[in-house]
Formats: C-alpha cells, sequence, structure tokens
C-alpha cells in the first residue's frame, strides 16, 4: 500500500473540501451570502490542493499532473481576483498572469516533445495529445489575459464570465482527478467501465455553456419575451 505523507494527506483534505464548497458555490444562488461563503473556502482549499498536488506530481515525477496544478492554481487565483476588482479596472495582478499562462503554454509544448522518450512519461501513458490540451486551455486563458489587461478591464458580463469559467473549469479538473486517480482505484471496474463516472464531468461543463449563453443572451431573450407579452396584450 501507498504511505501516505502529511503531503498527500493535505492535498486528499482540501480537495475534497474544495469539491464540497465548489458544488455548494454552483447551486445556490449567486451573489448570495453562502454563495460568497463556499467560493471563499474553495479558492482557498483549491489552492492549497493544487500546490499539494504539483509538488507530490514533481517529486514522483509526473509532470502533466503537475502542469494541472499549477494552471488549477493560475485559474483560481486569477478568477478570485477578477471580482475583487472593480468592474472596467485592472489590477496590479493582472500583469503577471499573461506571462503565468504563456510560461505553462511553452512548458507544454516542450513536455510534449519528450513525451515519446521520457520513462516517466511512458511509465504513466502520457502521450504528446495530454499536453496539447493543455496547450489549448492556455492559449484561451492567455488570451483572455492580454484582453484584460490591453482593454484595462472588463465590463461587468465578460468580468463575470471570467470568474465564472476559470473557477468552474478548475473544478472540473479536480473533480476529475478525485475520480481518475482516487475513485476508479477503489469502486468495482464495472462501475469505473460504465462511464457513470464521466458524468459530473459533463455536467460542470454543461454549467459553463448555460452560464455562457446567460451572459450572452438572458437580456435578449428576456427582452423578447417582453416585447411578446407587449404585444400581446394590444
Amino acid at each position: 500500500m501507498e504511505q501516505i505523507t502529511m503531503t498527500m494527506l493535505v492535498h486528499i483534505i482540501t480537495g475534497t473540501i474544495a469539491i464540497v464548497a465548489g458544488v455548494i458555490a454552483i447551486a445556490v444562488a449567486k451573489g448570495k451570502s453562502l454563495h460568497a461563503f463556499a467560493g471563499t473556502w474553495f479558492v482557498y482549499t483549491m489552492l492549497f490542493m493544487a500546490v499539494s498536488g504539483t509538488l507530490i506530481a514533481l517529486f514522483q515525477p509526473m509532470i502533466i499532473t503537475a502542469i494541472a496544478g499549477m494552471f488549477t492554481a493560475y485559474l483560481v487565483l486569477s478568477a478570485w481576483l477578477t471580482v475583487k476588482a472593480a468592474p472596467s479596472t485592472r489590477g496590479k495582478f493582472d500583469y503577471a498572469f499573461p506571462l503565468c499562462s504563456l510560461l505553462i503554454i511553452l512548458a507544454c509544448l516542450y513536455f510534449s516533445g519528450q513525451a515519446g522518450t521520457s520513462q516517466a512519461e511512458i511509465k504513466h501513458n502520457i502521450s504528446a495529445y495530454d499536453y496539447y490540451f493543455f496547450v489549448l486551455l492556455s492559449g484561451l486563458s492567455f488570451l483572455g489575459d492580454v484582453r484584460l489587461v490591453y482593454s484595462g478591464g472588463l465590463n461587468p458580463k465578460p468580468r463575470l464570465f471570467r470568474h465564472l469559467w476559470r473557477m468552474t473549469f478548475a473544478l472540473f479538473i479536480s473533480v476529475g482527478s478525485f475520480l481518475s486517480q482516487g475513485a476508479a482505484k477503489v469502486l468495482p471496474q464495472s462501475l469505473v467501465d460504465s462511464g457513470v463516472l464521466a458524468l459530473p464531468e459533463l455536467f460542470i461543463l454543461l454549467v459553463i455553456v448555460y452560464w455562457g449563453s446567460k451572459l450572452s443572451f438572458g437580456s435578449k431573450i428576456r427582452q423578447w419575451r417582453a416585447n411578446r407579452a407587449a404585444q400581446s396584450s394590444l
């Protein structure tokens, strides 16, 4: 049996709390006290979970997991500071985030070229395509970071979406890690092979799509309904 170190214990505990807090933050009304309370716990525990997971992965070594940990910490921190700042303003940390996302892109491109020759990567069945996944995500994040800096801040709707998708995708990574590296090892193989464990991640992605659609088209749909109601009352 694998020995549980103090770093692993911190990673497991904070990861579990983060997932629970993240689910609560998604489920409750946004902007209310419970959402803020759950969101605060989510931020702090996710940062502890991501940093401890990165340290564990670096000592294995398991580079792709370390990159996932660093990317998760970057997502949570940038999402949190987005709503800490007022709309249409730019904070001092916003200048650092494009550099963070760019460094993750460069690291992924470098290690993708080594994925076929590194013994550690072969052992863990990691291919170059696993790194390209984070190249794509980091690339989109980099564009968002540059947009924020260049425009001097974000209007309320883009600001809120930046916060929501980054927080929610950090939860997506955390849940995926929990299911693939934790639950999959203790649950019956038949249940693992059934694809049920993929449902929570799918739900989280649908939440991102829902909020993106609501922020983009919600006001237009409400206006259309109001116009229909006004016409029907004539």
